[in-house]
């Protein structure tokens, strides 16, 4: 397990709720030097501890839905055929951008232009797992979340996770919340998508380091970046690697909603660690997914435990929740929030 100095920890609180803050903002912030502050977000970027990432915003390149696929496979199938069958399956399939397997168990999440696309995806599974790879499918339950029906944070959502376990005697981050987010029509030019597509294949780069990838001079890069920012085509966030830091445990909740208990009164009504927590989340009237990392099986147990007891007692489940459990010591991460491959194929650049 690592252990963080107390600079360290700031730093790194302060980067989870907003990637985009300057050194300076930083030190403001936490009454620290400038010059501390930039030495020690270059050794956590480093280590590895933490890394940034770019995400698009796939509602307005177009994309009507989210999926979210889990799925049991069989204990007789050792793991190693399993994971390296995923892992193809992944690599031939640019609609996953997270997904992770670890023992009897498999979670992914995807990105659709529409629901065509989605069926040609589930056509895609079946056809690869069959002959000799079918002992190793998985057998999904998948759910969809059509942006115009739906909310989500789209981004990942560590800093209340992160404040959680770091227990500094500082203000509690700002979480991120879920959000509504219609569907638009790509409206981006050919140099524009391509400086876009190396933003987030390469989330750090400098401009100057830009140009050459999207084949454009270093002041049009900036100029496009800009406009990028400015219309929320992405989103910067800073990821902690939480495995590496002794975390034990990645629980996704996926639960159906009775239509009275919808988002006109969820967010008022459930508890605030439902969606506080929650790193990653999508929901729609009746149905949500939630994602949530644990230092230990008692952690997850005693806070899993009153938010289910929550639910259950207001009679708000439309049928029991699904709780899939991945030890992360087990775990092989098929994908980590890698969008290249996602916005390659709705743009088309490189195929």
């Amino acid at each position: 397990m690592w252990r963080f100095l107390r600079s360290e920890m700031k730093v790194i609180s302060s980067l989870v709720e907003d990637a985009m803050r300057t050194d300076r903002e930083i030190g403001e912030l936490f009454e620290m030097n400038v010059g501390t502050v930039a030495a020690v977000r270059r050794r956590l970027v480093d280590a590895g501890a933490v890394y940034y990432v770019n995400i698009p915003s796939f509602n307005k390149l177009g994309c009507e839905l989210m999926g979210f696929h889990t799925g049991s496979m069989d204990p007789v199938v050792s793991s190693d055929v399993k994971g390296s069958n995923y892992l193809e399956f992944c690599s031939k399939t640019p609609q996953i951008y997270d997904a992770i397997i670890g023992g009897n168990s498999i979670a992914l999440y995807s990105i659709f232009k529409n629901a065509t696309e989605m069926e040609k995806f589930v056509q895609s599974h079946n056809r690869f797992f069959s002959g000799p790879k079918r002992s190793s499918k998985a057998k999904f339950n998948t759910t969809t979340f059509p942006y115009s029906i739906s909310r989500g944070t789209y981004a990942t959502n560590f800093a209340s996770l992160v404040h959680r376990f770091f227990k500094l005697d500082v203000p509690t981050p700002s979480g991120r919340p879920a959000v509504s987010a219609e569907v638009e029509e790509m409206d981006l030019s050919e140099n524009e998508q391509r400086v876009l597509l190396a933003l987030v294949e390469n989330p750090t780069a400098s401009d100057r380091r830009i140009a050459p990838l999207a084949k454009l001079s270093r002041q049009a890069v900036t100029r496009i970046r800009h406009k990028l920012a400015e219309n929320e085509y992405y989103t910067t966030v800073c990821v902690p690697r939480l495995y590496k830091w002794g975390f034990e445990i990645y629980a996704v909740v996926r639960a159906q909603f009775k239509l009275d208990f919808g988002w006109s009164r969820r967010p008022l009504q459930q508890p605030e660690e439902a969606t506080e927590l929650s790193f990653y989340t999508l929901s729609k009237a009746d149905e949500g997914v939630g994602n949530y990392m644990f230092s230990s099986f008692q952690e997850y147990v005693s806070t899993v435990n009153p938010l289910m007891a929550f639910y259950h007692r207001n009679g708000v489940f439309d049928g029991d929740p699904e709780i899939v459990l991945f030890p992360l010591e087990q775990c092989v991460e098929l994908r980590t929030f890698e969008f290249g491959p996602s916005l390659r194929h709705i743009t088309g650049i490189g195929h």
